[in-house]
Formats: C-alpha cells, structure tokens, sequence
C-alpha cells in the first residue's frame, strides 16, 4: 500500500484532493505532517469528498518524525522534488507500496528529507515555469503506481 505524505501543505484543498487520489489508488494511506489541515475539517472534508473517513491516515507533528515512522515499516521513502539526482516518474524503478514525499506548496520538500530520500522522482515538464501543483504531482505518481499495478509491475 503506497503512502502519500504531506510535508507541511498548507491548503486544505490540496490535502482534500490527496485524500481522493490515496482512495483512487486504494488501498493507499495519508502521512500529515506539520500545519497540514487534518479531519475534522469543513474545507478538506467538502473537496475529499468523503474520502479522508475511508482512508487511512496519520498525523505526525514533524517530518522527522514521520520519517522515523516510515523507515520504521520498512517502506521506501521517495521524494517527489527536482533537483540533483532526481529521476523521472516514468522511468525510475521504485517500490509501489513506497512511501511517496509531497512537499509544501512554497518550499517543495524539506532539504533534508529529499537528502536522506532513497529516491528523488520528478515529472518531466516541457514548459518555461518547472512549476506544477501538488496535487497534481500527487496525480501523476498515482496514475503512474496504477499503471504499473495494472500491468503488473512490481518494482
């Protein structure tokens, strides 16, 4: 079960539309970390459209700590960030029950937690900004890990 985990979003409807997509690819579960908007709340529950009551989920007060969590489960942890090392989305061998770093909307993911990442994935723009929304980088990983069910890709 591949896991979504927010480093500091900032906007309820981002981590609303992150609770749909973990449902999308079920089964899947939700890390929160930090100032994430968590359930019980009007904003995400009205844009998870239900979904944050039938996903897993977790909150954690700091990424450290959900870093220690997650290497706790023996997970892959994979940040979704560009820069050094960075490998795309489309060609990257990675672990489908990984657990996949979105970065807040201003500052991306945590230098340090990119650093200590197993894996550094990116979806490779064409346009002059480099810039997507983060609940859009959520999509592609999703669609991606259920591509590669469906085919029957493992690692």
């Amino acid at each position: 079960m591949p896991l979504f985990v927010l480093d500091n979003l900032r906007s309820a409807y981002n981590v609303g539309s992150i609770f749909r997509l973990a449902d999308a690819v079920s089964p899947a579960g939700v890390v929160l970390t930090g100032i994430c908007c968590r359930p019980p709340s009007r904003k995400l529950g009205r844009t998870s459209r239900g979904t944050h009551a039938s996903v897993p989920w977790i909150y954690l007060p700091t990424m450290s700590e959900a870093v220690r969590w997650i290497r706790g489960t023996g997970r892959q942890l994979v940040a979704l960030e560009n820069g050094p090392g960075a490998v795309s989305v489309f060609e990257a061998a990675f672990e489908l029950s990984g657990a996949f770093v979105l970065g807040n909307e201003a500052e991306g993911v945590q230098p340090s937690v990119a650093e200590e990442a197993d894996l550094r994935l990116v979806f490779p723009q064409s346009g002059g900004r480099d810039c997507m929304n983060v609940s859009c980088t959520a999509a592609v990983i999703s669609s991606e890990i259920q591509r590669r069910r469906l085919m029957g890709c493992g690692l």
